[in-house]
């Protein structure tokens, strides 16, 4: 088959990370007929969400890569473009937590550990593929961050900054894609909910978690739908 081919109308979105967010955003996405490319820097990770619905034959692929190396990211790019013509789409899910007690040199060593996987990913993956994503007729780039960026407290000193520093950074894509139709959109949630969570903890009541599904909906929606460039959604539940 010719790269030529190979070109989709279909919308072609990037979902960065392989993990329960991922896998549902993944599952939401192909279901209505989104081309998804699925990344993570763990192979096992990446294959135990895309080959079951390879299988049956949803529109997904997956790639294995570092996205704090610039090259890989713009060999993706070249790669993409080359085979569907375009990307119309980025979601960066790639994270990590580490806490301590107190604020004291663990909380250093926590943002030098954090730091690359929450903000230099995303600075990486939008440095590159930004200016593709604002000639899509749906350009959408989305981050799911964490309310704890504006309630930084001692233990979770390094993690908050680096949501916030992720926020800051967003904030910037949207600045660029101001007079386009490309949108730039921050999801915020406390923590996530499974229900493998509720069925090994069937009498918790898990205040102010999101559920991965309802998480997927939403962001399935801001890609396929109308979205605010610049809008922070936050989506803790109130009850």
């Amino acid at each position: 088959m010719s790269k030529e081919s190979m070109k989709i109308s279909q919308p072609v979105v990037i979902v960065a990370g392989a993990g329960v967010a991922g896998a549902a955003l993944t599952q939401h996405l192909v279901k209505r007929d989104v081309h998804v490319v699925l990344l993570d820097a763990n192979a096992d990770a990446a294959a135990a969400v895309a080959e079951p619905l390879i299988q049956d034959g949803l529109p997904v692929t997956w790639q294995v890569i570092d996205l704090l190396d610039v090259g890989q990211v713009m060999a993706l790019r070249d790669q993409l473009n080359a085979d569907y013509g375009r990307i119309d789409g980025v979601i960066h899910l790639v994270g990590g937590w580490r806490g301590s007690p107190t604020l004291d040199v663990a909380s250093v060593n926590n943002w030098i550990a954090l730091s690359p996987p929450i903000v230099g990913t995303l600075a990486t993956i939008t440095a590159v593929l930004s200016e593709g994503i604002k000639a899509s007729d749906q350009g959408r780039i989305v981050m799911v961050t964490s309310t704890a960026a504006k309630k930084p407290t001692p233990g979770n000193i390094a993690y908050a900054s680096a949501k916030a520093a992720a926020e800051a950074w967003m904030q910037g894509v949207s600045h660029y894609f101001r007079d386009t139709d490309a949108v730039a959109v921050t999801v915020a949630v406390k923590a996530l909910l499974t229900d493998q969570m509720i069925a090994a903890n069937p009498e918790k009541d898990f205040p102010g978690f999101t559920h991965v599904n309802h998480l997927a909906e939403v962001i399935a929606n801001l890609v396929l739908g109308d979205a605010v460039n610049g809008s922070r959604i936050d989506l803790t539940p109130t009850n």
